[in-house]
């Protein structure tokens, strides 16, 4: 069976279709308001033949003709008995109990089926909203689970533009053009029904129209198609220039390139006017063109019917009822474009969303993956080679041997690797060649989810939530209690700023810590790591922006903490692996120096060299 990639377009197209209708066919109330449909519009349906049938009721009272002597057609089967028993009941005049009996049924189908429709209209809305919530939910999951590698390769403003503006897209066509095209085709099966029933003759000329309605409009939904899909791809253009000069404000401001990036917005916004012009083109072509094709219609039916009126074959209320169902089925089926235009664009979305649901997950459990009980923290790799692409390679032959408990220093160079080798413990990628091993077994034989909660990572730019500080320390461990939240803190050196603040542990830090300074956000982030206690702790350079007498702080409290836990620590500043069991160099992705400090001093290479260098400029500052 070929993969979806492998479809043609047109199959490819029409799998997106039933795998978005699946969203929503599964549900009875989808059932229920397909038979709501049904009936409401069976009902409305009625409505232009009883106008019909009074008119010619009112036609035979002037003309003084007997009721009897009248055809009230379907709907007179059935109301005129009724009319008739009030009639002899109430000794009311039959004429004008039959008139009263249509009027009031009339007023009470009309009735019905504005109930109906607000029914409808629910339904529509709940089964739309419960639709895309079951993708907004599949795709937040299926990026939740992407690996490092998927975000390397996307624009986050594609993602939020799929996200948001493509599911919109769908909900569109869940709430509007799902229920208009169902009763559009139900309406017209209907109509066309009476049509013949009433004239064979004049439902001939109909359908020498209809088709052309229809060939309008479908051209105009493939005109539109293409375009909608650019439009669809520009609007995460426009998402992604937006997040990124959001996100980067101060460098925007910094450099004083404001009139380069509105050049840059101007650039995308002029794109995708363009397409909304060009839509709005073929709008103004088709639509009236449709327009005309309806006009013609009724033209040719009031010349046709009006002589078979004069010539006595039709009366003049089947006549206006005849003229009463086309304008019925005339606004559906001119409707019949914006319904392939909303289904289009919702099927170009659905594509964009489906792409992004069905993304290989690159770092996945095996299917015998183990759960981790208990973790000693011997880490070992054997031979790593890994690398972002298959054609460059970030770290070549690596081996390392890390003790439980040991704390382990890697040093490097910018691109040197260091950033990789911590990468690789948690599975945020895996290895291109070798294998990574914790307590004697491959990291990739372990679930990736238990293997996750047994290692803490502090990063040099850490996340903070836009949420208090209580939450933000207690992320990923479940029940904290307070007191334990606030020993971490305290050995994070941030308790005191948390407690000097307004609400303490509750206060708000901001969206991404916008409140705190870079070296308070970098404590809450090993508060946070010290709170989940792990057997493995990461510390990607987490004393970058701190000064040195929080830094010293800092390494006081972790001296405790790094007893009986294997830690590595990524750092260029030597003054925070002065303590450290072993000292990894890396260059170049090899490791080109390992050992103690006192042994690598002796080997008078790189680390010797940054060693001086660092010691000799923090002298020079002294003295300065």
């Amino acid at each position: 069976m070929p993969s979806n990639k492998d479809k043609p377009a047109s199959g490819k197209q029409l799998s997106n279709f039933r795998r978005m209708m699946g969203y929503v066919t599964g549900f009875w109330q989808f059932r229920a308001v397909i038979a709501l449909i049904l009936f409401s519009t069976f009902l409305d349906v009625q409505m232009p033949m009883m106008i019909g049938d009074v008119i010619d009721l009112i036609s035979n009272i002037s003309a003084g003709k007997a009721l009897a002597e009248w055809d009230g057609g379907l709907m007179g089967v059935l109301l005129l008995p009724i009319s008739q028993w009030i009639a002899v009941t109430y000794g009311y005049d039959p004429n004008y109990s039959a008139l009263g009996t249509f009027i009031i049924t009339i007023v009470a189908i009309a009735g019905g089926v504005a109930l109906l429709n607000y029914a409808i209209r629910y339904g529509g809305a709940w089964i739309s909203q419960r639709g895309t919530y079951g993708l907004r939910s599949d795709m937040y999951n299926s990026l939740l689970e992407q690996s490092f590698s998927f975000y390397d390769k996307q624009r986050t403003g594609q993602l939020m533009a799929r996200a948001t503006g493509d599911i919109d897209q769908i909900d569109r066509w869940y709430d509007i053009g799902l229920r208009m095209s169902i009763s559009t085709v139900i309406l017209l099966a209907m109509v066309l029904w009476n049509l013949w029933n009433t004239d064979a003759s004049l439902t001939l000329i109909t359908l020498l129209v209809l088709p052309l309605l229809f060939v309008t409009m479908l051209t105009f939904g493939r005109k539109t198609f293409p375009v909608t899909q650019k439009m669809r791809q520009q609007y995460g253009e426009i998402t992604s220039v937006f997040q990124e000069n959001l996100m980067g404000l101060r460098v925007v401001r910094g450099f004083a390139q404001e009139a380069q990036e509105e050049e840059k917005i101007e650039r995308e916004l002029t794109k995708y006017f363009d397409q909304h012009v060009l839509t709005a083109k073929y709008r103004a072509f088709f639509l009236p063109l449709a327009t005309l094709i309806t006009s013609g219609g009724f033209v040719m039916i009031l010349l046709y019917g009006g002589n078979q009126v004069i010539a006595g074959a039709m009366s003049i209320g089947s006549l206006i009822a005849f003229y009463l169902y086309l304008t019925r089925i005339a606004q559906p089926v001119r409707m019949l474009g914006n319904i392939s235009n909303l289904v289009l664009r919702a099927n170009a979305a659905a594509g964009r969303v489906f792409e992004t649901i069905d993304a290989q997950i690159a770092v996945h459990d095996k299917p015998d993956a183990v759960e981790i009980t208990r973790l000693q923290g011997h880490v070992q790799f054997q031979h790593v080679d890994f690398g972002y692409d298959e054609n460059n390679l970030v770290l070549r032959g690596v081996n390392l041997d890390v003790k439980p408990g040991m704390t382990v220093a890697i040093l490097g160079a910018t691109g040197s690797g260091k950033s990789s080798i911590i990468n690789l413990i948690p599975r945020f990628y895996d290895v291109t060649a070798g294998a990574i091993k914790i307590d004697e077994r491959d990291v990739r034989d372990y679930q990736i989810r238990s293997l996750r909660e047994h290692i803490g990572i502090v990063r040099q730019d850490p996340f903070i939530f836009s949420t208090t500080f209580r939450e933000n320390i207690a992320y990923g461990v479940d029940d904290a209690k307070t007191e334990d939240i606030e020993a971490a803190a305290k050995r994070a050196k941030i308790h005191d700023h948390i407690a000097s603040t307004p609400k303490g542990y509750n206060t708000e830090v901001g969206e991404r810590g916008v409140t705190i300074s870079g070296g308070q956000k970098q404590r809450i982030a090993i508060a946070r790591a010290l709170l989940k206690n792990p057997k493995i702790l990461i510390l990607d350079d987490s004393t970058s922006s701190v000064d040195t007498q929080t830094e010293h702080d800092i390494q006081q409290a972790l001296d405790e903490l790094l007893t009986d836990r294997t830690t590595f620590i990524i750092t260029q500043r030597l003054s925070s692996i002065k303590k450290a069991d072993y000292i990894v160099v890396l260059d170049d992705g090899v490791v080109a120096e390992e050992g103690t400090h006192d042994h690598l001093m002796t080997l008078n290479g790189i680390y010797r060299k940054l060693y001086e260098t660092q010691v000799s400029g923090a002298e020079q500052k002294e003295a300065d």
